[in-house]
């Protein structure tokens, strides 16, 4: 990317966080960008890039609005754990785009797929243990005959597990 970013999409190529430092007090405070993503998407504000710059403020002198100057902070030391890190965050986004795929259409069509059970595999290797995954395996075959199975909610504890691991979750998942 070259120059600042469009959105607050735009700093995901990036794979970062966003750095506010307060003129006034010096706070430096480091937001996580899917949190930022999320709420401002919750509060229905913009997420343009010019827009959430001039919106930023210190939340330590929140009642004068002071110069706040905002960054992007790149995570990993250098370019190889930042391309592995990437890498790792879009196939596990990719993953489970696939599972919420199934998760909506498990009452009305066999969610048991080879694209699921592929993305339950992939997730793996990101979880301590199997049994989330497990669980949502067995609430999505079972949701055809049971349409009260609670295949979003094994969704939302393996989205939940993920970033407890320290994984980077798009904000459309949490």
């Amino acid at each position: 990317m070259v120059g600042q970013p469009k959105t607050l999409y735009d700093v995901r190529k990036i794979h970062g966080a966003i750095r506010l430092t307060c003129a006034a007090c010096g706070t430096i405070r480091d937001h996580d960008l899917e949190e930022l993503i999320r709420e401002r998407s919750f509060q229905r504000r913009s997420l343009d890039w010019q827009v959430f710059v001039h919106d930023a403020w210190c939340w330590r002198c929140s009642p004068e609005r002071t110069a706040v100057t905002v960054g992007i902070v790149p995570f990993g030391g250098n370019d190889r754990e930042l391309r592995a890190r990437r890498a790792d965050t879009l196939v596990i986004n990719l993953a489970l785009t696939v599972l919420k795929d199934a998760a909506c259409r498990a009452s009305q069509h066999d969610a048991a797929t080879p694209a699921v059970r592929l993305a339950l595999r992939v997730l793996r290797p990101f979880l301590a243990d199997r049994t989330l995954l497990v669980r949502f395996w067995d609430e999505a075959v079972g949701a055809k005959a049971n349409p009260a199975h609670e295949t979003h909610f094994a969704h939302g504890w393996i989205v939940a597990a993920l970033i407890t691991r320290g994984h980077s979750v798009w904000a459309e998942f949490r």
